[in-house]
């Protein structure tokens, strides 16, 4: 089967995922999310079926474009949720962690961002320091789905107006906890990937526009890591800067690539 299709099979997994867990919620069925969980730990199998194909086409790691790296990245995503997200009473963000996944990839998929882009083996210092990065930003995607279910119940309460999906969703504070851990767990993958970028051989002058923007991603998430405790951050604050993260990295990361000279992609 072509390498496409199996990113298509996949996408047509976490939507059916998606679908699925929007009539269970509905439904009160939320024991239903073990199935949920095989589904998209099929849609994860098919993805990196896609990846392997791709890397063993092109010679090297599959990050050569914003097609790969959007495809790199809805990978990620769901392999924290399956490794994190299903261990911390907190099964239900599959049902949420799908939806993200299936826009992501059904952009990738129709927009024309599969370019080729001819370039020589990238090294595996260049490797590691990209696959992990984008490891960081699927851990930051999940950390910014349980902060997302976190506002939405923070606000039924604020409001007085207890829905049933408020009953069905997990809990505030374990959706509290798992986004704490997986904010952790990204900075520690962010803090290897940025170093591994240290040790990449450079050609010319070194990259000021990425740099700051990487360095400000960094910052960031330590922040969101130690403001609760040493500022006494809220919870809900800290939820909205979690979001909101994550969307200003996903909405950023093609323009700053684009700016940069040693991250550019196939145009």
């Amino acid at each position: 089967m072509d390498e496409r299709h199996w990113l298509a099979l996949g996408t047509a997994l976490t939507l059916i995922s998606s679908g699925w867990g929007t009539f269970a919620l509905g439904a009160g069925r939320t024991q239903s999310t073990r199935w949920n969980n095989a589904l998209l730990l099929v849609a994860w199998l098919c993805q990196s079926v896609f990846l392997y194909q791709r890397g063993q086409r092109i010679g090297h790691c599959p990050l050569t474009n914003l097609f790969e790296t959007v495809a790199f990245l809805t990978w990620a995503l769901l392999l924290t949720y399956l490794l994190i997200g299903t261990s911390y009473r907190v099964s239900l963000l599959g049902f949420f962690t799908a939806p993200v996944v299936s826009l992501l990839n059904f952009f990738a998929l129709v927009a024309p961002i599969d370019r080729p882009n001819p370039i020589p083996p990238l090294g595996w210092q260049l490797e590691l320091h990209a696959s992990v990065t984008l490891l960081a930003y699927g851990a930051l995607g999940l950390a910014a789905v349980a902060a997302m279910l976190y506002l939405i119940q923070e606000r039924q309460l604020k409001a007085h107006h207890l829905g049933l999906w408020f009953y069905r969703l997990p809990a505030m504070g374990d959706l509290v906890k798992v986004q704490r851990r997986v904010l952790a767990w990204g900075f520690a993958l962010l803090t290897v990937g940025l170093c591994a970028g240290f040790f990449v051989a450079r050609n010319g002058s070194v990259d000021w526009v990425k740099l700051v923007w990487s360095a400000g991603v960094w910052v960031s998430y330590l922040i969101l890591l130690l403001a609760p405790s040493l500022f006494g951050l809220s919870s809900r604050r800290a939820a909205w800067f979690t979001l909101g993260g994550y969307i200003f990295i996903l909405m950023t990361f093609w323009g700053i690539n684009s700016l940069s000279h040693a991250h550019r992609f196939a145009v």
